[in-house]
Order: structure tokens, then C-alpha cells, then sequence
């Protein structure tokens, strides 16, 4: 693990402590990744946590143009308050089958 602090919210931790949470543009969020993978793979920004979710600069480019954002939280903030099953009535399916109640 890195030996690198970050600032949340008024709080300093470690990086290793936190998650980046990828929110599509309704504010749900859809994905999340480790910011210090404890090999030497350390994520500090949010464009190296996009470089690393979405190799290509293309990839990336329409990530920002659609409006899917990325959040440093705590792994205790991600436990208790990001629900990647959760959605609203903007992106979940709408749901196929019977009309008649099936």
C-alpha cells in the first residue's frame, strides 16, 4: 500500500482507505475501483482513475461528454451509501413480460 493521504471532506486518510465510484449522468452510480491497489498501482486523481477505467482517450472523451462522473469516497461511505444494484426510474429497464400480470 501507498503511503499517500488524501483530504474528504475535511477528513485526511489514507489513499488505500478509499474507492472511486463512477456515477452515470442520472447520479446513480454504475462502478467503483480501488484507488491504491497495494502493488504500486495508485490512482490519486480522478484522470488517472479514468485513464485506468477507460484505457482509450476516446473511451474516456465520450465517459465525460455523456456526463459519467467519478467520486473519491471512503471504503465506510462506500459501504454504507453507494448501492451499485440501486437505480432510478431514468436507467432501469424497463421491464419486458405479459401485460396480464405474468
Amino acid at each position: 500500500m501507498s503511503t499517500l493521504l488524501v483530504q474528504i471532506e475535511g477528513q485526511t486518510l489514507p489513499l488505500a482507505n478509499c474507492v472511486w465510484v463512477e456515477y452515470q449522468p442520472c447520479g446513480c452510480p454504475c462502478s467503483v475501483m480501488n484507488a491504491d491497489w497495494g502493488d504500486g498501482m495508485v490512482y490519486a486523481t480522478e484522470e488517472q482513475a479514468r485513464r485506468e477505467m477507460y484505457p482509450l482517450k476516446r473511451e474516456r472523451d465520450k465517459s465525460i461528454k455523456q456526463g459519467f462522473a467519478l467520486k473519491l469516497v471512503t471504503f465506510a461511505y462506500y459501504r454504507e451509501a453507494v448501492n451499485l444494484t440501486a437505480t432510478c426510474g431514468q436507467c432501469r429497464p424497463q421491464q419486458a413480460g405479459a401485460s396480464d400480470g405474468r
